[in-house]
């Protein structure tokens, strides 16, 4: 039934249900929990069911791709009219097969591709420099749209072309008091079948602590706050990755055996990923409990890896090791929220907090001391400065008085900042 044959009555219905549902979302926040398929309770006719779904997502993607680059409007795709799609086989002869992927798959692939464009065309009226999709060797994610997902029992799920499904780590949601299931998405990895499922539950309200700091992002000490702590964000790669590279290089490309190796080192690069974001998540998980507010520098952590290597300084290695982008990546998402962020051009390991000279520093100073008798350790005075500075941007946004005891400098800088803009006011008022 097409939405011009609904009554006004049934319309009106789901105009209802919709204000309803977005009144309840603004009371509940989101969360995404991970699932893995049993492998023990699940036969292979089941793995390969899910490989030859993940192969039909892929042509499904690039026919859409492709009908795009012909000319045709993509935005009036219809699954129901696209059963039948064309792809190429290893010697690029055109193949047409049958879809037979379930309508919630099919249509969630869809609206994924129609996103992906909608997504490219934001970014480019932004001014950022965006190509076009590109065809995919291989489809790793399935979107399953909401209302696909159900819960039978403590174990067991159900999803489009899966009645009953075992999986690990179904109580970590059934646990949970009030609970609405969203969309969810089907992800193959090295290590197995996932299924990441979005979860709606209540708001918590959390305590105010009424204490802010702020974030210094080093290579030697990763991260350092202003009240003096230090942490180190590095997981180094184990003794058994390097290993399975030096057997890879060994064995001929194409092989059973050099094909189950790339398998094992995915699976290893998955573990070391998997350290790195649970670390990631207990250290924010402590910092967004401790304070209120997070202040912190636009680092350019990407461009530290191109640095030359100096002597004993070898700053790629160190990045790479290190979970400072996901710190990073997590404040940039709670911006303006919970976090503040500072350019990155302000001289935080430069300025005199006492004094405002700026003093140039070298990599092995560090201790920072000042001609005006100021003396304190390097990673501990930036931090403190980003803070500083931190709560001087954030107020002048606010425009209201600071409620944090800042240094004279920094004092000065504010209530020159707030009479200039008061002068402003006063000249277009005349």
């Amino acid at each position: 039934m097409s939405r011009n044959q609904l009554t006004l009555q049934e319309r009106q219905a789901i105009r209802n249900s919709l204000n309803a549902t977005r009144e309840r979302r603004k009371l509940q926040t989101l969360k995404v929990f991970e699932l893995k398929v049993n492998c023990h309770q699940t036969s292979k006719d089941i793995y390969d069911k899910f490989n030859f779904y993940f192969t039909q997502a892929k042509w499904i993607r690039n026919e859409m791709i492709y009908l795009s680059k012909s000319g045709q409007d993509i935005f009036k795709y219809n699954y129901l009219d696209h059963k039948n799609v064309m792809h190429l086989d290893k010697d690029r002869n055109q193949i047409f097969n049958i879809i037979t992927l379930p309508s919630y798959l099919h249509r969630g692939i869809i609206q994924q591709v129609k996103q992906d464009i909608k997504n490219l065309s934001s970014s480019k009226k932004h001014g950022n420099k965006t190509g076009a999709l590109k065809y995919k060797s291989e489809c790793r994610c399935i979107p399953i749209i909401s209302g696909g997902v159900k819960i039978k029992n403590n174990n067991t799920i159900t999803i489009p072309g899966f009645s009953k499904l075992k999986v690990y780590g179904l109580r970590q949601i059934t646990s949970l008091d009030n609970y609405e299931l969203a969309n969810a998405n089907i992800v193959k990895k090295a290590s197995g079948i996932y299924i990441h499922i979005s979860v709606c539950i209540s708001k918590e309200s959390r305590q105010l602590t009424y204490k802010s700091v702020g974030l210094d992002f080093g290579i030697k000490d990763n991260i350092v706050t202003s009240d003096g702590e230090k942490f180190n964000c590095n997981v180094q790669e184990s003794e058994y990755l390097k290993y399975l590279q030096r057997q890879l290089h060994k064995k001929q490309k194409g092989s059973k055996r050099y094909y189950k190796l790339l398998n094992q080192i995915q699976k290893e690069y998955e573990h070391i990923a998997n350290k790195k974001n649970d670390a990631c998540n207990k250290l924010m998980h402590y910092l967004l409990t401790t304070y209120d507010t997070i202040y912190f520098q636009d680092e350019q952590i990407s461009n530290w890896k191109k640095r030359k290597k100096k002597k004993r300084f070898n700053f790629g290695k160190v990045i790479q090791n290190s979970y400072l982008g996901r710190i990073k990546a997590k404040l940039v998402s709670l911006e303006n929220v919970r976090s503040f962020k500072i350019d990155k051009w302000q001289p935080t390991t430069k300025l005199c907090p006492e004094c405002g000279t700026l003093n140039a520093l070298t990599l092995n100073d560090r201790i920072y001391s000042c001609a005006c008798g100021y003396e304190c350790d390097r990673d501990i005075h930036a931090a403190r400065n980003v803070k500083y500075i931190g709560v001087v941007k954030r107020n002048e946004c606010l425009e209201q008085a600071s409620a944090e005891t800042l240094p004279s400098c920094f004092v000065k800088c504010f209530n020159k900042t707030k009479s200039s803009q008061r002068s402003e006011n006063e000249d277009s008022n005349l």
